[in-house]
């Protein structure tokens, strides 16, 4: 039988609500909610990837459990898959040191001043009463890798579903692993584990509007990862995706920061395993159920423009602002794809780009030409016929279906 419930001591860190200290108590204080979405995740596609395959393959030599989605999405919900001090600003905290981050790891912000010493740490935030030092006390130094972070994390729901008074009766600890195993997004199960999570893992009381607002989070962030790599990585025997590749299935769409990287304004389509920007939406793009292509809103409202100053392409030459607009992309010399997004700044995608790719005969839909010695691989621009194209090899690749506009 299960042990007397417990609940677990809460604490609101960077974009979302933290992991602490299990312990048996009374109901827990309801969370703020209001400082969710405050800070910005600047965690790559690639180490977002790695960091999934990691936790895939701890899932995949633990005897018990393998259900990697659902500590991904745990991870996503927390700190958006950030681990280290500096991978999610501005409001966090350097926690002690770790050798995966050559410097400190991350540490929560909302527990008092980082001098304090009391927030969550890493991307599953195990938070103790107390100071950075009683939280290592209790979890043990291992937590300050991210694969030894991953490794306490399973347990820690194990031990939290084997507890909480609001999973089903358990006869054996087989019968616990095996809920646990089956549980799917948007499943039987579904709504019960996302309760549990807001109840034990953020320490809301159950059928709150804090609780309600938390499932909501713990929800749209596992859907997310679903949608990144696709049912068949988390679930199947698919590899994990080639490096480069920040998206699946081929030809889905996506609305931005809902399964791809991007402005939130932007529909983006799977084109070689890249999400490239398909369409600017005037009226906002819908995200749709898991399984399901995100599309624009309809509406009448005037298109969007975007002018984004300072940006220069891989080589260094300068891109004057005046031909600058929504959706425009170029590869910057960290190899990192940037785009002009609605925010009239241009935006990391995290998305590798570079290489050998050099496209000749490439201009802008107002003529102004584009020297092949300025392209690179993943750059896109917008043509002739309002369609975005996108450099790949040594010849510019129409985007099926998309449309653009200068401003």
């Amino acid at each position: 039988m299960k042990a007397e419930h417990f609940v677990c001591r809460w604490a609101l860190v960077t974009l979302a609500l933290g992991l602490g200290a299990c312990q048996p108590t009374e109901d827990a204080p309801e969370a703020d909610a209001e400082l969710v979405e405050q800070s910005q995740s600047q965690v790559s596609a690639t180490v977002m990837r790695q960091r999934s395959d990691l936790i895939k393959a701890v899932l995949a030599a633990d005897p018990n459990v393998d259900n990697p989605l659902l500590w991904a999405g745990i991870a996503n919900t927390e700190t958006d898959m950030a681990f280290c001090y500096g991978e999610h600003s501005p409001q966090e905290c350097p926690g002690p040191y770790s050798s995966d981050c050559n410097g400190p790891i991350l540490a929560g912000y909302a527990d008092g001043a980082c001098i304090n010493q009391a927030g969550g740490l890493g991307m599953f935030q195990f938070d103790a009463p107390g100071t950075y030092s009683n939280t290592l006390a209790v979890y043990g130094n291992g937590i300050l890798t991210v694969q030894g972070s991953i490794t306490r994390a399973v347990q820690y729901v194990k031990d939290m579903a084997w507890n909480s008074e609001y999973t089903p009766y358990f006869a054996t600890y087989q019968d616990m692993y095996n809920w646990l195993n089956n549980i799917r997004v948007g499943g039987p199960s579904w709504d019960l584990w996302l309760g549990v999570l807001a109840r034990h893992y953020n320490g809301t009381t159950w059928g709150s509007s804090d609780w309600a607002y938390v499932k909501t989070k713990y929800d749209t962030k596992t859907r997310a990862m679903l949608n990144l790599y696709g049912e068949s990585y988390w679930y199947g025997t698919t590899p994990p995706p080639p490096p480069g590749t920040t998206c699946s299935p081929e030809g889905g769409l996506f609305c931005g920061n809902n399964g791809v990287p991007g402005d939130s304004n932007f529909l983006y389509v799977c084109k070689g395993g890249v999400p490239v920007v398909k369409q600017v939406c005037a009226n906002g793009c819908n995200r749709a159920p898991a399984g399901q292509p995100d599309s624009c809103l309809s509406g009448s409202a005037a298109p969007k423009t975007c002018s984004c100053a300072n940006g220069a392409y891989k080589n260094g030459t300068p891109i004057p602002q005046s031909l600058t607009y929504c959706g425009f992309r170029t590869c910057g010399s960290d190899n990192n794809l940037y785009e002009c997004g609605t925010g009239n700044q241009w935006l990391n995608t995290g998305v590798a780009c570079g290489g050998s790719c050099s496209c000749a005969n490439g201009s802008h839909i107002n003529g102004t030409t584009i020297s092949a010695a300025n392209t690179s691989c993943h750059m896109e621009v917008c043509g002739g016929g309002n369609t975005f194209y996108e450099c790949m090899g040594t010849s510019w690749s129409a985007v099926s279906g998309s449309y653009c506009r200068m401003n």
